[in-house]
């Protein structure tokens, strides 16, 4: 018995709809709840829960799958790849980045992802960038810039940015090549099984870490509060996040799909003012005009015109 998918005549029109505004909402409530643990919660110890929760609760959907096919002929270190890219690298350092910068900042960085993206696929697969996406990606880099020194051109002048905006920048280079590598070099699992994959990969692989943060910053204290929060990542960015962008992917393509992270920061911005408290600045309205304009510039293709 395999795991049932639906196509895209089976979900419907309004269903992938839904999805893609759904996808992003469950990102931003990532970074919320991230930001929300900051300072009681290391954020190694965080990613590594989050994740263990995931394939915890996955577990019992693919064990028919995993106990008929295991995880089949991939090669092995292409999952090592995909592991150590959407489990380890887009997670801690993402979780690292919420205790020094908003949310707000967190998803205006996550919504260049599929720039980045168009980059490594320069990079690594030679797929040539369009005039059009060179001028959105400079565009949005503008307006990541803007959110990043928060809008004082001073502060850029002395390179004074805020450590978490580094991290965060990290976290998301590592989505992107984990988005850019699903692409362009499949795996031959089932959507689940990969995403359990990638959780129990990346429990496993954030463990050792966790037990030197504790060693250098001592055991945490987890509570109810950390203990919910854990719960709470790992149903909602563990499970729900990639989940319904992976099957956003499988239902219209992934370059599609990447364009759902564009409404990353207008949940998150607004998501945390009203339950965080976090203030809103005109320069988020800067750079988030900024970066949706790269957006829309670098997405943009001109009809092709038909000889007469």
């Amino acid at each position: 018995m395999r795991i049932p998918f639906a196509t895209p005549e089976s979900f419907g029109r309004w269903g992938i709809v839904f999805l893609f505004l759904c996808a992003p909402l469950l990102f931003a409530g990532n970074m919320l709840g991230a930001r929300w643990l900051s300072g009681s919660v290391p954020p190694v110890t965080l990613a590594a829960g989050r994740w263990a929760v995931a394939a915890l609760l996955l577990l019992p959907v693919v064990w028919p799958a995993l106990r008929r096919d295991g995880l089949g002929e991939v090669p092995r270190p292409r999952l090592l790849l995909l592991v150590l890219l959407g489990g380890v690298l887009s997670v801690a350092p993402q979780y690292g980045a919420a205790t020094y910068t908003s949310a707000g900042n967190i998803a205006l960085l996550a919504a260049l992802t599929p720039l980045l993206v168009a980059i490594i696929e320069r990079l690594v697969w030679g797929i040539p960038l369009r005039p059009a996406m060179l001028a959105g990606i400079t565009c949005a880099f503008c307006g990541i810039a803007v959110a990043a020194f928060r809008g004082d051109f001073s502060a850029l002048l002395r390179l004074d940015m805020n450590p978490g905006d580094g991290l965060m920048f990290l976290a998301i280079l590592a989505w992107s090549g984990y988005t850019a590598l699903l692409r362009h070099r499949p795996v031959a699992l089932e959507p689940l099984v990969l995403l359990w994959v990638v959780a129990a990969g990346g429990a496993l692989s954030l463990l050792p870490l966790a037990l030197l943060e504790w060693r250098s910053a001592g055991m945490p204290s987890l509570g109810a509060q950390a203990l919910w929060g854990m719960l709470f990542l790992g149903v909602v960015a563990g499970v729900g996040a990639y989940g319904v962008y992976g099957r956003i992917v499988s239902l219209v393509g992934a370059a599609r799909a990447s364009m759902s992270m564009y409404l990353v920061p207008a949940y998150a911005l607004g998501l945390g003012a009203l339950l965080l408290g976090e203030a809103l600045h005109p320069y988020h309205a800067v750079s988030m005009a900024l970066v949706l304009s790269g957006v829309a510039i670098g997405t943009f293709q001109p009809k092709a015109v038909r000889p007469s």
